[in-house]
């Protein structure tokens, strides 16, 4: 069962980055929205000035080092408009005229992802231009068997802030995916799969047993997992019991509807008729 999990999983992830990279080239998203930032290992050419052609890496404070300019300040601007900078102040220093600047960036260093939790390759994934969540998770290999497809994204915001949004894999890659817009990764995020929790059905339902609470599910669903009700069994009579936070376990009558927690225990009756 897991084992085809996985397998699944991966299949969707794939179709996932080849979806989200389309959608991108399609939106004009590309490696040019990419900011430069400290570590960054650069290559700058001067069209007919091959003399000027210089390579160096991205200081801690933002800077490098420019022929006849010196150093120069590239630490948040996009290629492009660091290539820009660069061509307007051979002109302003009267060095070239028209200059034709162009600035690669020969390795990205400067914005990295944290993956953690239960996933199949935990680790630091450097952004080298626009990813999204779901091309992030199959980089880390996908969620591992005994992981969740409820995903936190842990972000920090421009007052300094964490800021914490939860996210349905299910949802997604569903269908209704292409109504929805791409989760982009920023750098310093940190992507977190939690352990996938537990519920369990007992009582008149066909399979009985333990159950991974691997994504949002209600008691319907919970109920489907085990093989459905019974012919014998109430469906009007489910209790659902759940432990609380001072250890005692709280009894209630369960509705269709009501979310299932980890560690829920849900209990079909039997008919008296």
């Amino acid at each position: 069962m897991f084992g085809f999990r996985t397998w699944a999983w991966g299949v969707c992830l794939g179709l996932a980055v080849v979806g989200s990279s389309s959608q991108a080239q399609t939106e004009g998203i590309n490696q040019g929205s990419y900011t430069i930032g400290a570590g960054d290992e650069i290559r700058i050419t001067v069209y007919g000035q091959p003399e000027l052609t210089t390579e160096g890496q991205v200081s801690a404070n933002g800077m490098v080092v420019v022929p006849l300019i010196g150093n120069l300040s590239v630490s948040g601007k996009t290629s492009a408009d660091a290539s820009f900078l660069i061509a307007e102040r051979y002109q302003q220093g009267n060095f070239l005229k028209n200059a034709q600047v162009n600035l690669l960036i020969t390795k990205y260093r400067s914005q990295v992802v944290a993956i953690l939790g239960k996933v199949n390759n935990p680790g630091k994934l450097v952004l080298e231009g626009p990813t999204s969540l779901t091309q992030a998770l199959a980089w880390a290999g996908g969620i591992s068997a005994s992981g969740s497809e409820r995903l936190i994204l842990t972000r920090t915001t421009q007052n300094g802030r964490q800021e914490r949004t939860e996210y349905d894999l299910q949802k997604l890659l569903n269908t209704d995916a292409d109504e929805m817009p791409p989760v982009w990764l920023k750098d310093g995020d940190t992507l977190y799969i939690p352990n996938a929790g537990r519920f369990y059905v007992n009582g008149e339902v066909h399979a009985p047993g333990m159950y991974a609470l691997d994504r949002p599910l209600n008691v319907m669903q919970a109920l489907s997992a085990g093989g459905g009700p019974t012919a014998r069994a109430s469906e009007s009579s489910v209790k659902l019991f759940r432990q609380q936070a001072d250890g005692s376990v709280k009894e209630m009558r369960a509705k269709p509807d009501d979310r299932v927690m980890d560690g829920d225990v849900l209990v079909v009756k039997e008919s008296i008729f």
